[in-house]
């Protein structure tokens, strides 16, 4: 429960330059720059002119100064050092931008003139409408929007036109200067929950990471998040997982330090545990890597089931250096039953920091919590689900696929599965009823021949020596027959003869998964 408020208001056009002008409002650092272009700009100040709504301001009130921000618009403008507080701009910079811009004269030097170009907006008296100085109608009356809140500029501008063009421009000033820009305050938040409002509010396409907030939060001339981050992910491509998002790096953090997953938690860590913890986060990542990849064969993301089963294994790595025989085999079921579950389908930052605590237990010796989690696909799952490393159960059935030490159907060869997961070569699956023959025998079509329970490892080479032939053929001509049923086994097909004998596509399928 927080004791924030939330505080609805308005603004005077005026009063927001003042503010402005005095280092009283400014950008947080995690907002993005001023993209607006011309006719955005000249839009925006002609729907006020035309009193169309344009949205409201969320302002964030607070009594401390970020480690970083930005001024609006690239003007130079003042720093606030005293008589707090100040208020950062969460949604409404690019509205808030355009409209000090247009409306501001000479009265502040300008960083980037390219920005400036945007804001040189004039009124056309006599067609009634904003336009861009680009735009003009040299042969009419214009006058530009920054002299409506300079009393003598505006007089100079106003005092030789004609009595009709003279009251309209006085109309013009008066709108402008009773016009109010609808506001909401938050105040008394801190930055975890400021940051869950700005990623909600924020849905323009391009919605903020928590990693840019978390880089705001913590910058320091002696520390930089982004250096951290570009370290972790040259250690993921060094193992073939640069593809793991942001936000789960984000969450190994929140869990070393915090034991959550939460995002509002995460963003109201203190910059000193964050700093603190850099070289823990970094080591634990690696070692759960190592762990995924001895003891799964996890080669690469790719053939990771989840990518969420990185943050409780990176929790487990911060406090041990290896687990014991006995706390390995709890980590495997629990690899095992999380991979074949929904269980981070939805609520995953719930269920992360249930897994978490499990791993608590885990790490002193307590395994009772393992019967809380289920395994939820059957058979029925083998003969609908195609080949496709999307699905991320399929992934997982591969992966327990060459965690069996495959063998060859042709020789008997233990096959180095490396190649098919690494690269997801297809090259490297085989029918185990070939292609061809169910189609011509049983007229099926390709969503009921490339499913998940009709292949198996294979090298390319030994692929060409099965070809399209049938299993009746190839299971008594080809395989081994000393060793069928060990070669059946390693691959996980149904060791009953008369399946391939009668050539019974409906009865090979594997069964349910049992972990």
């Amino acid at each position: 429960m927080t004791n924030g408020e939330l505080i609805s208001g308005s603004i005077s056009i005026d009063r927001l330059r003042n503010k402005i002008l005095e280092g009283e409002i400014k950008i947080p650092p995690f907002q993005r720059a001023f993209v607006w272009k011309k006719e955005q700009v000249t839009d925006l100040i002609d729907s006020i002119y035309n009193d169309y709504p344009i949205g409201s301001v969320l302002l964030w009130e607070v009594n401390e100064k970020l480690p970083a921000l930005r001024n609006i618009g690239g003007y130079k403008l003042p720093d606030k050092t005293a008589q707090f507080p100040l208020n950062y701009i969460l949604d409404g910079q690019q509205r808030i931008t355009s409209i000090f811009g247009a409306f501001i004269g000479n009265e502040v030097d300008v960083e980037d003139e390219n920005i400036n170009e945007n804001f040189k907006v004039y009124f056309d008296l006599e067609d009634e409408r904003f336009v861009h100085y680009e735009d003009l109608n040299i042969a009419h009356q214009n006058l530009k929007s920054s002299i409506l809140f300079n009393v003598n500029d505006f007089f100079d501008e106003v005092v030789n036109l004609s009595p009709e063009l003279r009251e309209k421009a006085r109309k013009l000033q008066s709108i402008f200067q009773n016009y109010k820009i609808p506001t909401v305050t938050i105040k008394k938040r801190n930055k975890g929950e400021v940051g869950t409002i700005f990623e909600r509010i924020n849905n323009t396409g391009t919605p903020l990471s928590a990693l840019e907030l978390m880089i705001a939060w913590t910058w320091s001339e002696e520390y930089h998040l982004t250096k951290v981050f570009e370290e972790v992910y040259k250690l993921l491509e060094s193992k073939s997982f640069e593809d793991i998002k942001e936000k789960v790096i984000l969450q190994c953090f929140g869990a070393i330090i915090k034991k959550t997953t939460v995002t509002k938690d995460i963003l109201d860590l203190s910059p000193e545990s964050i700093r603190d913890n850099s070289k823990t986060l970094i080591k634990s990542i690696e070692k759960s890597l190592d762990y995924l990849q001895q003891e799964f064969n996890v080669i690469s993301e790719d053939f990771l089931p989840k990518p969420q089963i990185l943050v409780p294994l990176s929790f487990l790595f911060s406090k041990i250096h290896s687990p014991s025989a006995s706390q390995n085999k709890i980590i495997k079921q629990w690899f095992w039953r999380v991979a074949f579950s929904d269980r981070y389908s939805a609520g995953t930052d719930k269920k992360m920091d249930e897994d978490i605590r499990f791993f608590e237990k885990v790490l002193n010796n307590d395994f009772s919590d393992i019967t809380k989690y289920s395994v939820s696909i059957n058979s029925n799952f083998f003969r609908t689900q195609k080949l496709s490393k999307s699905n991320a159960y399929v992934r997982a059935v591969l992966l327990m696929m060459s965690n069996e030490r495959p063998l060859d159907l042709t020789n008997g060869r233990i096959i180095d599965t490396g190649s098919a997961l690494s690269v997801y070569n297809r090259k490297e699956y085989h029918h185990i009823f070939p292609k061809a023959f169910l189609k011509s025998e049983f007229n099926l079509d390709e969503d009921k021949i490339n499913v998940i329970g009709n292949y198996c490892f294979l090298p390319a080479s030994s692929n060409k020596v099965i070809s399209d032939k049938r299993p009746s053929n190839y299971f008594k001509e080809i395989i081994p027959q000393r060793a069928i049923s060990e070669i059946l086994k390693s691959n996980i097909i149904p060791e009953d003869s008369m399946i391939y004998e009668n050539d019974d596509y409906e009865s090979s399928w594997k069964k349910e998964v049992i972990c």
